[in-house]
């Protein structure tokens, strides 16, 4: 008889036995899932065979950021894109050979687009912390996870970290071969978003001659608050409309999720007191579009979308849109 092997998320009504189950026969027990989580279940021949959680991915790991290449900074702005496989049960009279693995694979296929109906975003890359002194991992190793160290022994709670002796091993699970590019990239990657629709990838553009092209583009003086440079502030605009904003709250989001080494390239102003750069706000954007010459803006910007090779008249009629918005 061919087994057949099926992994979902639980029902609404399965949350009570599956939070039962795990509670009692998982060895750490079950408090609560952290931060975004989805509880998962495996079947064979539609019985249940074992029970999965993940969640939120650890807010720092020594062994993880530096293998994707992280500052704290753009840790901060893309640990979304992760996910951590925080409890993984296999019920206590289920005994069959490779299933733990096989289970594993068949989670990892569809946790981006799980992710992605839950929370508006996929995960890209999957983490879990092993009890070396327990376990040795074998159905992570066998399912592509790979060991990257161990962790110090701290555990974080209400925003502190606390010591308690039990190192674990970190493993990892790439969903993509090009996921550590896609997290440190300056600007967020449109392969990180599934299913959204920027108008270009902005890492394979020039940004700087944009820039460069903006400087003749004169904006008034802003009278209040910080005074961002005019290039910096318009080429905030154009950058994120090329990423798929479309509404000045979308323009605010956008700016506040660049990373610090994006806003330096910029050009945007360091606070002295926050000791940080700090990108246009969305008051900031509005102004800038209410009173910048359209002609002059949409004329430099459709000169460099020609040197870069592209053809998006939607881009100006996205600025032309907002701009009109101002004058309602």
């Amino acid at each position: 008889m061919k087994k057949e092997l099926i992994v979902r998320p639980i029902r609404g009504e399965e949350r009570e036995i599956w939070d039962q189950l795990m509670a009692t026969h998982h060895y750490l027990g079950l408090k609560h899932l952290v931060g975004e989580s989805i509880r998962y279940v495996a079947l064979l021949n539609g019985q249940w065979v074992a029970l999965l959680g993940w969640t939120s991915a650890a807010y720092k790991s020594g062994p993880r950021d530096k293998w994707i290449g992280w500052d704290e900074d753009t840790r901060h702005k893309r640990l979304k894109f992760l996910a951590n496989n925080s409890r993984f049960l296999i019920l206590p009279e289920v005994r069959v050979k490779n299933l733990a693995s096989q289970i594993l694979a068949a989670n990892l296929k569809r946790l981006p687009g799980d992710w992605v109906k839950v929370y508006d975003h996929p995960v890209w890359l999957t983490e879990t912390f092993i009890d070396h002194t327990r376990f040795a991992g074998t159905c992570y190793r066998a399912a592509g996870f790979l060991p990257l160290g161990q962790t110090r022994g701290f555990r974080r709670n209400a925003g502190y970290y606390y010591e308690h002796g039990a190192a674990k091993t970190i493993l990892v699970r790439p969903l993509r071969q090009e996921v550590r590019q896609w997290l440190t990239a300056p600007f967020l990657s449109p392969a990180l978003l599934m299913g959204k629709n920027p108008l270009a990838d902005l890492n394979r553009l020039s940004v700087e001659e944009l820039l460069t092209r903006l400087k003749e583009v004169a904006i008034p003086r802003m009278p209040r608050g910080i005074r961002h440079r005019s290039p910096v502030v318009l080429t905030v605009i154009v950058c994120a409309v090329l990423s798929g904003a479309t509404s000045y709250m979308d323009l605010g989001r956008w700016a506040a999720g660049l990373p610090q080494s994006t806003l330096r390239r910029l050009g945007a102003q360091r606070s002295p007191k926050q000791r940080r750069f700090v990108p246009p706000n969305e008051i900031t954007l509005r102004r800038a579009l209410r009173v910048v010459d359209m002609h002059s803006l949409c004329r430099a910007v459709a000169g460099w979308l020609d040197s870069q090779g592209l053809k998006t008249p939607v881009v100006l009629e996205r600025l032309q849109s907002l701009r009109e918005r101002t004058h309602r």
